[in-house]
């Protein structure tokens, strides 16, 4: 039996915002991320899922039929219309990078044994036939098979049909009814297109590529942020869902018509809808965890297309980032069978896995160059709120100064939490730095990091406004090396009470200066308040006094440094060594206007290696150095470069 059946977007949309997360049952992580790993992971996807008889995907690891996803093939044994073209590419991928000839012969083998089942490929939904479409013109320039370029001909010119004058232009994203017009359906076809005119030099093709993608970009985008899709009469309503998948397919429309035009202008709007997401859809450094199900695929068409771009047009600066997804997201796989979940943040979950769901870091271990990088792979420490995986709290945008996409809001009743992955590059001491807003008076919260309380009724003090943003520390936090969880919660058992908007969390491994090696009769003091640990650095004005501040990471690169001090004696400064090497030969340190008053200094991008490093801050007079200081502590934030 044959279904085509497709789950609304808006609930796709609200599991993004909203969903749960059980902490229970989790794998212990796995390391490394290299070449051979690409073939590990593709391995164990095709033993996990495919099924050589019927020539088609499972739908789920257990090869049971889940009836809250039941589209597909045989009740929903197998993956539905659009799932197994996603999957279709991925063998595409695979074969791309390995050239192997039983990959070449797998793209044959899906697409007869889709063929089988769906013999006319008739579908309600545009985009769903347009996944085919797309596949299939790739599967004609892997392979010369004709009946490839026939069928993306065939499926392409069925859904160009759709098109009509209603918002300006665009393919409907289904034939009846005629509700909305999306990337997620016009975009892709822009790719398709585009492949066709390479494939078939029909400037036809070509005209209808830059009239789908030109829709999109003056409909659906504004400065690099690609929205979802317009509804309702007239000119229509935008809906601006985020999701990685509108994003990649508009990289890859912009980038498939560069090459074809060598106009420079779809490169730059390519690199600028990448600018946009890399730094607003990710969580610690890591693509957002869109759910299961649809959304579970949406960041392989990002990395698919992110990578062509970086790799094939030299926009390398994405890279790091990308390779530091993969990395992340193969150390979380299960060992048991090699799959991994959907939220790359996090070791995946024992129990069932959806094909669609595994087949993200397949993809992804194939198109992404390897670093040759082995080991764990630390996060960025920042985390904006609203990627992070939320209990019954939604997003808000609307008071401003906030800094990523939006906030947390609405947030004042039991049941209501926030649960940030954080992946660290070493145990030990941390700062949990919050971002918030409580217009409404003090507001309290409970705080517990991998399930103990840290913060029993952590207070977040009032605010005036919502628009006045301000921070609170949690100091000296141990977290372990690699994964951790950091639950904020309403607790009224705990006394958490109030409204309050919660816009980011900032996690850095902390060194307290007094656990430093002082040199030259440098002294400890606790007399002023507002210090962290059992006090400070003080009595440090001339030359040949310093401190050896030790930091161990797990991964050599780039990390910024940020010391906490006080210079009440008006401005101050110092000599920063790392590892025996000079950084910077005269760091000002302003004042502080007293000595009861702490600032930071930020060092950005110093090289650590993995392992131990020594950093020491010197007064050096021959360098400049001059004033007295007062040193609390060191805090390290690995940066993705």
């Amino acid at each position: 039996m044959s279904t085509v059946r497709r789950p609304s977007r808006r609930a796709a949309a609200g599991i993004v915002l909203a969903a749960g997360l059980a902490l229970t049952g989790l794998a212990a992580p796995a390391s490394a991320s290299t070449a051979a790993d690409a073939d590990v992971a593709f391995d164990a996807f095709i033993d996990a899922f495919w099924d050589p008889s019927e020539k088609y995907f499972f739908t789920n690891s257990d090869h049971v039929i889940d009836p809250a996803h039941a589209y597909g093939p045989e009740d929903g044994l197998y993956t539905d219309f659009w799932w197994e073209a996603q999957l279709w590419e991925t063998v595409m991928d695979a074969y791309e990078r390995t050239g192997d000839p039983g990959q070449r012969d797998l793209i044959d083998d899906v697409y007869d044994g889709f063929v089988a089942f769906y013999p006319t490929f008739a579908n309600n939904y545009n985009d769903d036939i347009g996944w085919w479409a797309k596949a299939s013109i790739r599967a004609y320039e892997l392979t010369g098979d004709p009946r490839y370029l026939d069928r993306s001909e065939d499926l392409f010119d069925g859904i160009w049909a759709e098109w009509d004058t209603t918002y300006g232009g665009g393919i409907w994203w289904r034939k009846d009814p005629h509700d909305q017009k999306n990337v997620a359906t016009n975009a892709p076809a822009a790719i398709t297109a585009t492949q066709l005119y390479q494939a078939t030099s029909d400037p036809a093709y070509l005209t209808k590529a830059q009239q789908l993608f030109d829709w999109v970009d003056d409909r659906l985008q504004v400065d690099g942020h690609v929205y979802d899709h317009l509804e309702g009469p007239g000119s229509g309503t935008l809906v601006k869902w985020d999701f990685t998948y509108n994003s990649g397919n508009y990289i890859g429309a912009a980038v498939a018509l560069y090459e074809a035009t060598d106009d420079a202008t779809y490169l730059d709007k390519a690199i600028a809808a990448a600018d946009w997401t890399t730094t607003f859809l990710t969580n610690g450094g890591t693509f957002n965890d869109e759910g299961i199900d649809d959304g579970a695929g949406f960041k392989t068409i990002l990395i698919r297309h992110l990578a062509r771009l970086a790799t094939v047009h030299g926009q390398t600066q994405y890279l790091p980032l990308l390779q530091a997804n993969v990395t992340q997201a193969w150390d979380h796989r299960r060992t048991s069978d090699d799959l991994v979940g959907s939220n790359w943040s996090m070791p995946t979950p024992a129990g069932r896995l959806q094909s669609l769901t595994a087949a993200a870091v397949v993809s992804a271990l194939q198109v992404v160059p390897a670093s040759g990088y082995s080991g764990p792979q630390p996060g960025t420490g920042i985390h904006d709120a609203e990627n992070a995986v939320t209990t019954n709290l939604n997003a808000e945008s609307t008071s401003t100064g906030f800094l990523g996409r939006g906030y947390l809001a609405g947030w004042s009743s039991d049941g209501q939490a926030v649960t940030f992955h954080v992946n660290t590059a070493a145990a030990g001491a941390h700062e949990l730095r919050l971002r918030y807003a409580a217009a409404a008076g003090d507001a309290t919260r409970r705080i517990l990091v991998n399930g103990v309380a840290v913060g029993a009724n952590h207070l977040f003090p009032g605010t005036g406004s919502w628009s006045t943003w301000a921070e609170t520390d949690l100091d000296n936090v141990d977290l372990d090396a690699g994964h951790n969880t950091i639950r904020i919660e309403y607790a009224s058992g705990s006394g958490s009470s109030q409204f309050l908007n919660l816009d980011r969390l900032v996690v850095s491994q902390q060194r307290e200066a007094e656990d430093g090696t002082r040199h030259g009769g440098i002294g400890l003091e606790s007399s002023t308040a507002g210090y962290t640990g059992s006090g400070y650095l003080a009595g440090w004005n001339g030359s040949g006094q310093w401190v050896d501040l030790s930091a161990t990471v797990v991964k050599a690169g780039r990390y910024d440094l940020t010391f906490r001090y006080a210079a009440g004696a008006g401005n101050a400064s110092r000599y920063l060594f790392v590892n025996g090497a000079s950084v910077v030969s005269n760091l000002a340190f302003p004042s502080t206007g007293s000595w009861g008053q702490w600032r930071t200094v930020t060092v950005e991008d110093v090289a650590l290696t993995a392992g131990a490093n020594t950093i020491s801050l010197i007064f050096e007079t021959s360098n400049g150095s001059s004033n007295w200081l007062n040193l609390d502590h060191l805090t390290l934030r690995y940066v993705q470069h």
